[in-house]
């Protein structure tokens, strides 16, 4: 059997999280008058903007209007704030009051100083205790007495400085390292082993046949190189020649028109050492392929190296010129003797003498050349 309990329409439950105002335990008391009460001073319990609660022993009429003058003390200061108030409950001694007339300017007041006593810019004797234990000031800092470390913790200390220090000592070198070489090296754009060769190259389309040894690398002055058949091309663009034409005889002019073929035998102009850019093949070959080099003996290998056009006002700071050909660890340095424009590439080239002999195998090899640059003219004076 189970029973229902049906509370009155007038009850209602309220959750502290649910109040419309926040209630303050503030050092206040509160004189009412009206109904028949005179002067009848009472303790204030809690305080918000919406009423008030107090502990009264006497018995006061649910609904009634009692005229309220709330007194507080500050310090030196007493401080009334008057103000009409309806009894809306009274359990025992704790009577529930609300605020009826209460103005903008009386309700700022309020405000501030139920503001002022829940951050502790004003509290009593009894609530001072609870200010002073918040943290409103900076504690000192508590220091504990150091135990004397082990030899092993020392040891790890002392490594892990050390690591540290050799990683910003590494991290500062990189970027001196990078530095230096931003402002004070200057690579070439592209650079090859070279010098004043004679390059023979095919005349015409047509076959070629070499007349010296697959085994020979080297050949006199006058020196039979490579025999070269071509066919002869004549081509009539005037009138002129229409009527030249028709004077030949008819064998002649079969000759002439049919393209008759000539033999032409390129014979070495110096004593020379050979160079083959691409196998060697008899056969047939294309106009301006490159056939042979011919490099004069007793004149010693350069260096062609070329520069972009927007780096050539480094070129008066060059000191020293340093470089490397590909597939050798050694480097070697060098002096700058000759420059010329190549406009359509962009480049100034420049002819670099070594300061040793480079042997005839690193011809047209690809080298690696650094600028090593000075202060600028206006800093060095």
């Amino acid at each position: 059997m189970s029973s229902t309990t049906v509370l009155p329409a007038n009850v209602v439950h309220e959750a502290i999280d649910e109040r419309q105002f926040i209630r303050a335990k503030i050092p206040a008391r509160l004189t009412l008058q009206g109904n028949g009460v005179k002067d009848l001073e009472c303790e204030i319990q809690d305080i918000s903007l919406g009423g008030i609660g107090l502990l009264l022993d006497q018995p006061l009429k649910i609904g009634s209007l009692f005229n309220g003058s709330i007194k507080l003390k500050l310090h030196t200061v007493d401080l009334n704030i008057d103000t009409k108030l309806k009894i809306v409950s009274q359990r025992g001694s704790e009577v529930g009051a609300e605020f009826v007339e209460l103005d903008r300017q009386k309700r700022d007041i309020l405000r501030y100083i139920i503001s002022a006593y829940m951050s502790g810019d004003i509290a009593d004797i009894n609530g001072l205790f609870n200010v002073m234990q918040r943290e409103n000031y900076i504690k000192e800092r508590k220091t504990k007495q150091a135990n004397a470390r082990t030899p092993g913790e020392r040891l790890k200390a002392a490594l892990g400085s050390l690591l540290f220090f050799c990683a910003g000592a590494g991290a500062l070198t990189l970027i001196v390292y990078k530095s230096y070489l931003l402002f004070f090296q200057m690579p070439a754009a592209q650079a090859v082993v070279s010098a004043n060769a004679y390059v023979i190259s095919m005349p015409e389309n047509g076959n070629l046949r070499y007349l010296i040894n697959a085994e020979q690398t080297s050949v006199n002055t006058g020196q039979p190189l490579a025999s070269v058949s071509t066919q002869l091309a004549s081509s009539l663009t005037s009138p002129a020649d229409i009527a030249a034409v028709a004077n030949l005889n008819e064998q002649d002019a079969a000759a002439l028109l049919g393209r008759v073929t000539v033999e032409t035998v390129i014979a070495s102009p110096c004593d020379c050492s050979l160079y083959f850019p691409a196998p060697r093949l008899d056969g047939f070959a294309y106009k301006q392929q490159e056939l042979v080099h011919l490099l004069p003996q007793g004149q010693p290998l350069n260096i062609k190296a070329s520069v972009p056009f927007d780096r050539m006002d480094k070129l008066e700071r060059v000191r020293a010129v340093e470089m490397r050909v590909l597939g050798s660890d050694e480097t070697f340095s060098g002096e700058i003797v000759s420059s010329r424009v190549d406009a359509q590439r962009q480049m100034v080239e420049l002819t670099i003498k070594p300061d040793r002999q480079l042997p005839l195998s690193d011809y047209q090899l690809p080298a690696a050349v650094e600028f090593k640059l000075g202060l600028p003219l206006r800093w060095a004076f």
